[in-house]
């Protein structure tokens, strides 16, 4: 939990650095080839590291062929890719992309090297370690991104930052794991593939889902409207991240503990459905309703274009948590079936609402914060049914930290209509808010407060 963390907050630093010092259109290259990325990575893992951490017994020679056979497929998708780079260039209309996709495609042989050595370490539950190579990693590519910003590689960057982050990323798993490659048993790749199958389905769906926008808005608007909503779709999706990383963190293995007490197990679930919206629903209307200066002040006004994405963006963003939650506990309830239902529920209404609206790129990101509010709400019906939680009483839990932060959103608008400059209104907005919200949860004795401190004192968020 804490590589994620630290890693996303990384990611912003970074993001913003970026965001000040190049353009809408070097994010929009990045952007129109990362479905390609992405895909070849899940293709190459093929679902053997989960296979695998949950198979007993591994010896060294199956994780040799495991090794061997994520390799090969690396290979064969980079070749693939390698090939196909003047077509992508010509798809998007954007003929930068035929090196830059030949370069940044590296990422995807690097990674295959390390896919072994993650699952050893995984398997030894050494997750210091893991998060040392994460964050280490993260933070190299950072400074090797930062000083190509400065020596004028625009794109470039942004495409060394993956590739190196990569590099390693691999290279320290390595190091940690200690583990050398001895003569292959390829016997296990069909039992490990015939378990692994359906989750590779699954991710390649998600994934396709996720990065369609990219492909859609790349294809029927220019580069720089990509990168507007290429970073849009970032920066809403850190804070959402941040916290669903944090609260997961600590639900999931407490809420497995309480499987066989369901009156206790149902009172701490509800009690991590109020701490969440206790934090996702101030931070993200707060964002909103401040965006415009936040971005001239943090990413400078070139970037306003991009405010009117992640507007519509915040819907999504706020009700990812509880997305997440809710099929987290049919999962620590052994509902499996259910869950990769409702995965495949929300991937195939992303895609009917991306088809029917699909006049503007507002529109099509409308359609996606619809799906999600939609899905969410298809979650919250199942946990109904299987869990006991009704719909109404998880509304309910949710309403007053929704309610409270309507008004904050009020008087953040009411204080910017004072003209005090920018920097002073800002933050004037800001300490009204904060004080608001809270004041009004105490003055409600609300016991969410005590138990995020709680939380906080155990160093689980």
């Amino acid at each position: 939990m804490t590589d994620k963390v630290g890693f996303q907050i990384l990611a912003l630093f970074v993001g913003i650095f970026t965001a000040r010092m190049l353009s809408p259109r070097d994010f929009g290259l990045i952007g129109a080839l990362s479905i390609f990325t992405l895909l070849s990575t899940i293709l190459t893992e093929s679902g053997f590291t989960s296979a695998m951490v949950r198979r007993k017994g591994n010896k060294k020679a199956e994780y040799s062929a495991v090794f061997f056979v994520n390799v090969t497929l690396s290979v064969l998708f980079y070749a693939a890719l390698f090939l196909c780079a003047p077509l992508i260039a010509d798809y998007f209309e954007m003929p930068e992309l035929c090196n830059l996709s030949r370069f940044l495609f590296l990422s995807v042989l690097a990674n295959s090297f390390g896919i072994v050595p993650n699952i050893l370490l995984t398997i030894s539950l050494s997750f210091k370690q893991i998060s040392i190579a994460n964050i280490s990693s993260a933070v190299v590519s950072a400074v090797v991104t930062i000083l190509l910003v400065f020596l004028g590689y625009e794109y470039w960057a942004l495409a060394w930052q993956q590739v190196t982050q990569h590099i390693v990323r691999v290279g320290l798993l390595w190091i940690f794991s200690r583990w050398t490659i001895s003569k292959p048993n390829f016997s296990i790749i069909r039992e490990v593939f015939s378990f692994s199958f359906f989750l590779l389905i699954t991710s390649l769906l998600n994934a396709i889902v996720k990065n369609v926008y990219n492909v859609i808005i790349g294809k029927r608007y220019s580069a720089e409207d990509l990168g507007y909503y290429f970073q849009a779709n970032k920066f809403q999706q850190i804070p959402s991240n941040v916290i669903s990383s944090a609260i997961t963190g600590v639900s999931y293995p407490v809420l497995s503990q309480l499987n066989n007490n369901r009156e206790r197990q149902l009172t701490y679930f509800r009690k991590i459905i109020r701490v969440t919206a206790f934090l996702i629903f101030p931070v993200m209307i707060m964002l909103f309703s401040m965006l415009e200066n936040l971005v001239v002040i943090v990413l400078t006004e070139k970037w306003l274009p991009a405010v009117p994405y992640f507007k519509i963006l915040v819907v999504s963003a706020v009700v990812f948590p509880l997305y997440v939650l809710n099929l987290n506990i049919l999962a620590v309830k052994g509902y499996s079936k259910i869950y990769f239902r409702l995965e495949l529920f929300r991937n195939m209404l992303c895609i009917i609402f991306l088809l029917l609206f699909s006049s503007s790129i507002e529109m099509i990101l409308t359609g996606y914060s619809l799906a999600s509010v939609v899905s969410y709400m298809a979650d919250a019906i199942y946990v109904q049914k299987k869990i006991g939680y009704k719909v109404l009483q998880q509304a309910k839990d949710i309403f007053p930290y929704a309610a409270i932060s309507v008004i904050m959103f009020l008087i953040i608008k009411c204080v910017g209509l004072l003209s005090f400059g920018l920097y002073p209104t800002v933050i004037l907005q800001m300490v009204a808010a904060a004080g608001f919200y809270f004041f009004s949860l105490k003055i409600l004795g609300s016991q969410v407060l005590k138990d995020v401190l709680e939380l906080w004192k155990k160093r689980r968020i």
